[in-house]
């Protein structure tokens, strides 16, 4: 009989069998290790439900090797090699033709990595070359004042590096240079959302909103643009803004608000000669011709030669009516460049200036008298030569047919200017006699009058005969300065 237990065959006539041991012992009282048993019906056969459990499935043959024995390098557990897992830890041992499987794998994804970066960064440094080189051709572009081919290059540059700021804004820049201002503003209006404190973004809207007459937010943003960020040499940068600020203020005629920024320049005390000489020529624009001075000498402590500083402090001087120190000025001017012919033709009616000008400081009622007195007789020379050269009778008779045809260029006898010559020569002939250097020096209080004359005559006649004597220049210098002073 075949009796199959635990999956094992057992075939005997008469056994004991203990698979509790795991081994079978015959009546003969040897052990086997794996044995065919046929056992009758009569044979007993006991277990034990523990035994059972530790059986092993399967009995190898006594024909089959004995596996090799591994140890567990987890736990040091020794264990056959066929056993997948270490009975005692559960650790799975590696062989070495998966250790090296596995070494292979990885160092195939480690150069595939590798290869995946290396040719990402070559993308990359190919765009980052290209789009520096479309962007350099912008630059030259926009030097050589062509704005629609440089938006051209910017725009290609941004799309090999979309996120660059910088050339979004040349891009905005060229767009406004090439009055193209919707896209302009579009740029200039995400560039701001995203960098509110930009410096030069906030510079370029403002020169967006000049070009489109919007005065208010144009000077937001030039304040915005001197109170902002600037990534480069920002004092410089500030102290720029505020000039062109202040220019166009000039521009829009506000000038108590270009006056409070020039003002503020000159606190902020810009470095540079050529920024304090520019300086000084605005505030003389806006009437401030002692703060011109010190603008200017600030440029003389470090340029003692610069003509144009030499310049500019003489006019200020003669704004002041300081006409020894604007004569000194010019004088230094002209001495220092030679070209400045202008200037010096300016030299001598300041000159000539200073040699009439009855009202300079230090001189005696002797000199003064002379000086009024002659400045008088000027006048009425200038009258005369003026009416002949227009043709006007300073008289009541009307003028003659024959000195208008010679004119050129006659009033007619009731012409406003006209009677204005005939009413000053009148006014002229009753001063004569007390217009004297000796009437002069026992009335002085005749000098202001006589002088108040003179002036009238010169800017009367200014605005029809032309002013050529050196003499005349000088009064009518005088005269202008006089009713400034008054005003």
């Amino acid at each position: 009989m075949i009796q199959v237990c635990s999956s094992m065959i057992v075939s005997t006539e008469s056994c004991e069998l203990s698979l509790k041991s795991g081994t079978a012992r015959p009546a003969g009282g040897a052990r086997l290790q794996a044995c065919i048993f046929i056992a009758p019906p009569s044979c007993r056969f006991r277990a034990s439900l523990d035994t059972v459990e530790r059986t092993p499935l399967f009995m190898p043959s006594v024909l089959d090797s004995s596996p090799a024995i591994i140890s567990c390098s987890n736990c040091g557990t020794e264990f056959p090699q066929n056993i997948g897992r270490c009975p005692g830890c559960g650790h799975i041992p590696s062989t070495r033709s998966s250790q090296i499987v596995l070494a292979a794998t990885l160092l195939l994804i480690v150069a595939g990595f590798a290869l995946t970066q290396y040719l990402v960064n070559v993308h990359r440094d190919t765009e980052s070359s290209l789009a520096t080189r479309w962007f350099t051709r912008g630059e030259q572009a926009m030097q050589a004042n062509m704005p629609a081919v440089a938006a051209d290059c910017y725009r290609t540059a941004l799309s090999y590096d979309p996120e660059n700021t910088q050339y979004r804004l040349h891009l905005a820049q060229a767009l406004l240079a090439d009055n193209r201002l919707a896209e302009a503003r579009a740029h200039l209006g995400s560039l701001w959302e995203e960098e509110p404190a930009d410096g030069e973004v906030n510079l370029t809207l403002a020169r967006l909103y000049v070009k489109r007459g919007d005065y208010t937010k144009a000077v937001r943003y030039y304040s915005n643009a001197i109170n902002g960020v600037w990534s480069e040499e920002p004092r410089g940068h500030r102290i720029a803004t505020r000039f062109e600020l202040a220019n166009y203020l000039l521009q829009q005629q506000k000038l108590p608000q270009a006056e409070a920024e020039l003002v503020a320049l000159q606190a902020d005390g810009p470095s540079a000669p050529a920024d304090q000489l520019l300086l000084g020529n605005l505030l003389l624009q806006v009437d401030e011709p002692q703060r011109a001075i010190q603008a200017f000498d600030a440029v003389l402590q470090r340029e003692p030669d610069s003509a144009q500083a030499w310049l500019g402090k003489a006019h200020a001087s003669l704004v002041l009516a300081d006409y020894k120190e604007a004569e000194h000025a010019i004088s230094m001017a002209v001495d220092r460049d030679p070209n400045l012919d202008e200037a010096r033709q300016q030299l001598e009616v300041v000159r000539e200036l200073v040699r009439l000008d009855p009202a300079l400081q230090g001189l005696s009622l002797a000199e003064r008298s002379q000086r009024t007195a002659e400045a008088f007789q000027f006048a009425l020379r200038r009258i005369n030569a003026c009416a002949a050269q227009q043709g006007i009778a300073l008289t009541s008779q009307s003028s003659s047919p024959a000195s208008a045809q010679s004119a050129g260029s006659a009033l007619s006898a009731n012409s406003p200017a006209a009677d204005e010559l005939q009413r000053l020569y009148a006014a002229g002939t009753q001063k004569q006699s007390s217009a004297t250097e000796p009437a002069l020096r026992k009335n002085p209080d005749a000098l202001e009058p006589t002088m108040q004359f003179v002036f009238d005559v010169e800017k009367a006649t200014a605005s029809i005969c032309a002013v050529t004597d050196k003499s005349d220049r000088a009064l009518l210098l005088l005269a202008r300065h006089e009713s400034e002073a008054v005003k």
